[in-house]
């Protein structure tokens, strides 16, 4: 497998670590806070999805 190739995963690799992060984070410390946790999923897709059709 070319480099070029595994950057694409490596990306995915840290954006799945991120997401984990906030849901474990959210479901044993604020089961309560589910707006909240929303918010920063959707910061990290966002951060991580290029915009179409730009």
């Amino acid at each position: 497998m070319s480099e070029a190739a595994t950057e694409p995963d490596e990306a995915s690799t840290r954006i799945i670590e991120e997401i984990i992060a906030v849901q474990r984070e959210f479901y044993f410390e604020n089961k309560n806070k589910d707006s909240e946790r929303r918010r920063k999923l959707r910061d990290i897709i966002d951060r991580a999805t290029p915009l179409k059709g730009r």
